[in-house]
């Protein structure tokens, strides 16, 4: 039985305690508080006990920590909960690794960098934005990033949120705030965290008609401005619906004339696409086949960052007199600050092939498995429609 005791000229309690071993331990608390030193004490008998009977994990050890914080901090205050955990956690972690075990220690930095170091699925592009969120997390924390991972509380996300929206727009805000979610979400998943932090943070709310299609005139004077592969990616963009990085990427073995369809994985959700060209992309694209499977459709645009392609093509619409051109001026309001976003960009082909093949009757079902749904496993579950009714829902789409 853990007992606790006074040392003559110490003012702190000792707990008195057998380790998994069943050797006798006599071990300062760095309390004054006796009843907080009686729980201390408890939690050291408690994860003793649970080594002796072989289920001290690191996940039982972590929680015997912060159950034994969060009661004290609750009763006490945070600074006696500190000096609590700093008193408890040395002994535990001697006790895991007594089992053969080792206590893992997260602070809010390392856990992030070890959730996206192991977020392989990912594409690299969404990799990449995901660690510049994760960055300017831990940079906006400052030194608390360095702090143990419970001590994140969900008001510091909020109060980041709020910075980010006056810097950035609400997508670019949406898209950090669900990496905070899945990466603190793990951490509860691998029990590290009792709850996640980011739970209960709110998405921003957008606005559905801050983009849109492309009108008539609007695709007219594109095709009437564009030149060279920019020809090819209006076509691909408009007849398939893809996203840019995946239609300038795509390789003659991609599209195949004779069966005039186009095949492709896309980059971003990875989901396997087989889409019947419509009769104005078999057209074009059979006028400028060439003998080498190997080689890109779109030869100078392959390859390059969705960054610079989507700069490129902004240029294309300022030519086409549709959007204001960009100018390396300053404006003065910082890079951290939110640019003017355009309602039109390439992503609008998207928009206009979702929207005529659904104004065209066409099943949403059906629409989901020709544009590309969100994952491999759910555009799996979309294959009930047969060539010829997908042919013909593709070829619904307006010629320009």
């Amino acid at each position: 039985m853990a007992s606790i005791h006074k040392q003559p000229n110490r003012a702190c309690y000792y707990c008195a305690f057998y380790d998994p071993e069943g050797t006798r331990r006599f071990r300062s608390t760095g309390l004054e508080d006796k009843q907080v030193a009686k729980t201390v004490c408890a939690a050291l008998e408690r994860a003793a006990k649970l080594g002796r009977l072989g289920k001290l994990s690191n996940e039982k050890a972590l929680k015997v920590v912060r159950d034994t914080r969060n009661t004290i901090e609750d009763t006490h205050g945070k600074i006696l909960a500190d000096r609590a955990e700093k008193a408890i956690r040395p002994v535990v972690e001697e006790f895991v690794k007594m089992a053969g075990g080792e206590l893992t220690r997260y602070t809010i930095e390392s856990w992030l960098d070890t959730w996206i170091s192991g977020h392989t699925s990912a594409s690299k592009t969404t990799l990449k934005a995901y660690t510049r969120l994760i960055e300017h997390f831990k940079e906006y924390l400052g030194t608390h990033a360095r702090r143990a991972l419970g001590t994140l509380h969900p008001s510091q996300i909020e109060e980041f949120k709020k910075h980010l929206l006056g810097r950035v727009g609400p997508t670019t805000v949406n898209h950090a705030i669900k990496a905070l979610k899945a990466a603190f979400g793990k951490a509860v998943a691998q029990r590290q965290l009792d709850f996640s932090p980011a739970e209960h943070v709110e998405l921003i709310e957008t606005d559905p008609a801050a983009k849109r299609p492309f009108t008539d005139p609007e695709l007219k004077a594109l095709w009437s401005a564009a030149t060279g592969d920019w020809v090819t990616m209006n076509y691909l963009g408009r007849y398939t619906g893809q996203r840019i990085n995946d239609c300038a990427n795509l390789t003659w073995e991609n599209a195949d004339i004779l069966k005039q369809r186009i095949s492709l994985t896309t980059q971003k959700t990875k989901a396997e696409l087989d889409i019947p060209m419509h009769p104005a992309l078999h057209r074009y694209l059979s006028s400028i086949a060439g003998d080498n499977p190997k080689a890109p459709l779109c030869p100078s645009l392959h390859g390059k960052k969705s960054s610079s392609l989507s700069n490129k093509f902004h240029d294309l619409m300022a030519s086409a007199g549709l959007v204001e051109k960009r100018t390396h001026k300053s404006r003065d309001i910082g890079r951290d600050k939110k640019r003017q976003q355009s309602p039109i960009s390439f992503h609008s082909f998207r928009y206009n092939a979702t929207t005529e093949l659904k104004e065209a009757g066409v099943a949403e079902a059906l629409v989901m498995k020709i544009i590309g749904h969100e994952s491999r496993a759910v555009s799996r579950g979309y294959t009930g429609f047969d060539e010829e009714t997908t042919r013909k829902a593709v070829s619904k789409m307006k010629e320009i």
